[in-house]
């Protein structure tokens, strides 16, 4: 079914993609080719681009969809951008590294039409690079199987998910969206609706983990923020580089070489944020 990519803003059953993107060239195609794709017809997708110094805007813009181009200024503050021009009835929030499949919107929105929920998470999350060692590392980090980045038991199914993936836009707008807290920002919204999002077990998409060490240092850095704020200067003490080459040393010994070198640029980059705080 060809997908509609906003002709008609009047429709009460459009729903808009917003992906806020920064340096996503090797990701955005295949994400944007996979919405292409959907099987769900009212849709418009719309990129932020926050700011990248490659060719993301490019790629995206010659998939065919909408983008917005703006100085970095954070994933909350470019999802806010692309919720004001949006006419969606329903927003959902992916990002660039993420592949769907093809009736991933569908079962996403379809609650929120049916005014049976105010927002859903889809409760399957693939990984789609199981054989990159980063990638592994990044799972056991999180204590997470290879192959899955989500695990979700009976009880947390039934709570629901904090994070939001789809939302109805009065609501998102009403409480003001997402705020603008760097690391974890995903989860400010939960709280302030008051409710959390419905799990779709139906809903399937695979996410792309971090792939290189200097991927993982930037993760460490985007974390910072959150770092400083909840630990202050005990933050800044626990990731002074003689500590963290002491902490490589020992979990060398301990967790492996792999796992050393993951948590060792994790660690550099959250100090480098806490040092040189900037937009995550």
């Amino acid at each position: 079914m060809p997908t509609d990519h906003g002709s008609s803003a009047r429709d009460a059953k459009l729903a808009s993609v917003l992906i806020a993107a920064r340096n996503e060239s090797r990701h955005v195609e295949k994400c944007l080719q996979s919405l292409l794709a959907q099987s769900y017809p009212h849709i418009e997708i719309i990129v932020i681009d926050d700011g990248s110094t490659d060719d993301t805007a490019q790629r995206a813009l010659q998939s065919g969809v909408r983008v917005l181009s703006q100085l970095h200024s954070g994933k909350a503050r470019a999802l806010a951008a692309g919720a004001r021009i949006a006419a969606g009835k329903a927003l959902l929030f992916l990002d660039a590294d993420m592949i769907f499949d093809q009736d991933y919107v569908r079962h996403l929105v379809t609650p929120i039409f049916s005014a049976e929920t105010v927002g859903t998470a889809h409760a399957i999350e693939h990984v789609a690079n199981p054989e990159n060692r980063s990638s592994r590392c990044w799972q056991r980090q999180a204590g997470l199987p290879l192959t899955e980045r989500l695990v979700i038991g009976d009880e947390e199914f039934r709570k629901g998910s904090q994070v939001f993936r789809a939302v109805e836009s009065a609501a998102f707008h009403r409480v003001g969206g997402f705020d603008d807290i760097g690391y974890l920002d995903d989860q400010t919204l939960a709280p302030k609706l008051g409710c959390r999002a419905l799990w779709i077990r139906e809903a399937i998409c695979s996410h792309y983990n971090v792939e290189s060490l200097a991927e993982v240092a930037a993760l460490g850095r985007w974390a910072s923020v959150a770092l400083a704020r909840e630990k202050g200067v005990e933050a800044k003490r626990r990731f002074l580089p003689p500590v963290i080459a002491l902490r490589a040393l020992l979990n060398t010994v301990r967790l492996g070489p792999a796992m050393a070198a993951y948590r060792c640029a994790w660690e550099w980059g959250a100090w480098t944020g806490l040092r040189h705080p900037s937009t995550p």
